[in-house]
């Protein structure tokens, strides 16, 4: 699997392996929770993520003690002992407010999570029409959904059909990293799978407060597009 192979890779040329995990909290890979897979993981606490705080945060978490200390003093302006800074850092502490909302609401995430799994399934049986790429069963099966995602090579049209029946779509995301301004020494790639995802991608609405009723009209509206 791919994620054995990056961890060998990481092995033999001594680095560490650091998981971006913003997405996927309360995700399995191999019976592991994902954000135990490498040697820190980073998390994201958006309030639009499967565990989200009432505004931003995030945090890090890791089993290697000397590591955490670094992680911590980084995100505390670079220092260690008050008023002494080692390093170049910044501030990145997440507030006792939000770690309070956190503490409450992850007791909920897996609940949570399984309903977003079961309102992907009814998506991924129901919705019929060959206009739409959707996610294979085996994905949803093991994925937390943090989003939808369905290819279309009529986004635009997809996304206004939508909307005239009520449900908004998003697209994530409509430019691909290497496309962006800030990676323009990156711009002659050519990278078709990646250009076509960002060209096609539009996300229907999952969360696990939609009703029943509201799923079956998603599904409806999908189904009539033409």
């Amino acid at each position: 699997a791919y994620t054995e192979r990056i961890h060998a890779i990481c092995h033999n040329h001594n680095l560490l392996l650091i998981e971006d995990n913003a997405q996927a909290h309360g995700c399995r890979y191999n019976d592991r929770l994902t954000g135990s897979l490498g040697n820190a993981a980073a998390h994201s606490f958006y309030p639009g993520k499967n565990l989200g705080a009432l505004g931003d945060g995030g945090a890090v978490t890791t089993d290697d003690e000397e590591l955490a200390t670094m992680i911590g003093t980084l995100g505390n302006y670079g220092s260690e002992r008050k008023y002494v800074f080692d390093y170049k850092g910044r501030n990145s502490r997440l507030d006792e407010i939000q770690a309070a909302v956190l503490r409450v609401k992850l007791k909920y995430l897996d609940a949570d999570n399984a309903r977003r799994r079961s309102i992907a399934m009814q998506y991924i049986e129901n919705i019929d029409n060959p206009l739409l790429t959707l996610p294979s069963a085996h994905y949803c099966q093991h994925s937390v959904h943090h989003i939808f995602p369905v290819l279309c090579s009529e986004r635009e049209r997809l996304q206004q059909h939508m909307l005239k029946q009520s449900i908004q779509t998003m697209i994530h995301y409509p430019i691909p990293p290497h496309r962006q301004q800030c990676y323009a020494s990156m711009s002659t790639l050519s990278l078709p799978v990646t250009e076509r995802i960002h060209r096609e991608e539009l996300s229907l609405p999952l969360n696990p407060t939609l009703e029943q009723e509201e799923i079956e009209r998603i599904i409806e509206a999908a189904n009539s597009f033409k």
